[in-house]
């Protein structure tokens, strides 16, 4: 079950069930997760939200050339608004809310 503080970067729909990607922020760390029907199928971590993303798409490429399709935004599941996840991360000490000449 993907966790509420959790970011999805992907949904895709496969045969059956669909497979959700998303990751969460560790204290040193960006825990990426692949999990399909609730059954977690991958956890990686990486030390940046670069890297994070990166795997990400890699991971989506390869479910795609076995046929999985992307999951519609207006069927996926509802997301908060941007405002809500910059103000989490600016919470969790991830990101500046305003960026000043000093930063």
């Amino acid at each position: 079950m993907v966790p509420q503080s959790a970011v999805i970067v992907w949904q895709m729909g496969g045969f059956v069930e669909e497979v959700d990607c998303y990751f969460v922020k560790r204290t040193s760390a960006f825990t990426l997760t692949v999990e399909r029907a609730g059954e977690s199928l991958a956890e990686e971590q990486y030390s940046s939200l670069h890297e994070t993303m990166v795997r990400a798409g890699e991971l989506r490429r390869s479910l795609m050339k076995v046929g999985f399709l992307p999951v519609a935004a207006s069927e996926a599941e509802p997301q908060p608004v941007l405002d809500s996840l910059l103000r989490h991360f600016v919470k969790e000490g991830t990101a500046a809310l305003y960026v000043g000449y000093g930063a």
